[in-house]
């Protein structure tokens, strides 16, 4: 749907668009997850448990599942410019409230304002892209937005760990806010004009889930993205209290992951491209022994850290996979599933965080890493049950 356009060839204009796009990608990956880094500061500061204090990235996820099937449908076929400028106005107005929050409540609130931004940002960021270059150079354009998401998740969490161990947690959220500005101004100037020939319907989410096989594959993703942010919306205070790690040598540690995440993406793209199936299935396994292993061995800084840079590299690999896996099957309605997917990835992150919360304030630290391992489990038989509905395994 939509991904055709009237540009023939490609200009600097188009390609200056994609890039305000992606950096637009950046800068709203670099705010959700800012507080993971953040999160000692917060609990602090606000007075509440590091359990708590995660409800700050719950929050925003389950916004960001409620906004994407919304906002698709909601905008018809308004025109992208537009929809993408107020979506970058609404990530202004959640950094400066973030910013300027005294208590929990206002940032929980600012938190929500963000959610419903990222929904409906990548709802429709992938095929708004695609619309400014030729049909042959969207798979470029794809990848330039996806760079953007990459490289975002590698500056959040050790920028985040690095400002709140040096200085108020907020400044996190002031610099935030600026390089969102820049984002707003950058999308007004270089992105034409986007009218879209369809829109998204009701129907076309039904007509989805119809599908055994994508009805797997979806639930398979909650599973994997759960077992992550079960895990990872803690990791921070858990290398400083379980591991026992000072905070620069942590902070160094989130930077790595988030370089290793980047290196997990081309291995699982060039790995994907031999056999799509066999690539997910050894993510999910990488995944759940690197989970547990760092759950395991959680007082060995070493084998802790080693531990955490596999898990990282499997982070990478799976959204590469799982992203190839959905769209061989979706091809059909590809903005509708586009949507779906991003309303599914937003929900798991609020489970998989909001799960780890409870563990956190109810057990201890130490249950994050025991109960992300749980669920990831559970992705392992999800990944062989949705490849056995499969009759013909699929090769990106």
């Amino acid at each position: 749907m939509g991904m055709q356009n009237d540009i023939q060839e490609p200009t600097t204009h188009s390609w200056l668009g994609v890039l305000a796009i992606a950096l637009g990608a950046l800068s709203l990956v670099v705010t959700e997850f800012l507080p993971v880094g953040l999160l000692p500061g917060i609990s602090r500061d606000l007075g509440i448990s590091e359990g708590t204090a995660g409800l700050a990235v719950t929050a925003t996820a389950i916004l960001g599942f409620l906004a994407a099937p919304v906002t698709a449908i909601a905008i018809g076929r308004a025109d992208r410019k537009r929809v993408l400028l107020g979506l970058t106005a609404l990530l202004i107005v959640s950094s400066v409230l973030s910013w300027k929050a005294q208590d929990f409540t206002m940032l929980l609130l600012a938190r929500a304002l963000l959610g419903i931004g990222i929904g409906g940002f990548w709802a429709i960021s992938i095929t708004a892209a695609a619309k400014l270059v030729p049909v042959e150079k969207v798979h470029a354009a794809s990848s330039l937005v996806f760079a953007g998401i990459s490289i975002g998740s590698v500056i959040a969490v050790p920028a985040g760990s690095y400002i709140g161990a040096h200085s108020d947690w907020r400044q996190a959220f002031l610099g935030a806010s600026v390089l969102a500005v820049l984002c707003f101004v950058l999308q007004l100037i270089f992105l034409p004009s986007l009218k879209m020939n369809e829109s998204v319907l009701i129907r076309d989410f039904f007509s989805l889930l119809k599908s055994a096989r994508i009805r797997a594959i979806f639930i398979t993703v909650i599973c994997i993205v759960a077992g992550q942010y079960a895990g990872y919306t803690f990791v921070t205070p858990y290398l400083e209290q379980i591991t026992h790690l000072g905070t620069a040598i942590v902070s160094g540690l989130l930077l790595a992951y988030g370089v290793a995440t980047v290196i997990g993406n081309f291995v699982g793209g060039a790995l994907a491209g031999r056999n799509l199936h066999n690539t997910v299935v050894a993510t999910v396994w990488i995944f759940v022994l690197s989970l547990a292993s760092i759950a395991v061995f959680a007082t060995s800084p070493f084998l802790a850290g080693i531990a955490l840079l596999v898990w990282a590299v499997s982070w990478g690999m799976a959204p590469v996979g799982t992203q190839l896996w959905l769209f061989s099957a979706t091809q059909h309605a590809a903005e509708a599933a586009q949507a779906m997917n991003t309303s599914v990835f937003q929900l798991s992150i609020g489970l998989g965080s909001l799960a780890g919360s409870i563990a956190v304030n109810n057990v201890g630290l130490h249950s994050s890493m025991w109960l992300a391992t749980a669920i990831m489990t559970v992705a392992v038989l999800m990944v062989y049950i949705a490849g056995r509905m499969t009759q013909h395994p699929a090769t990106a």
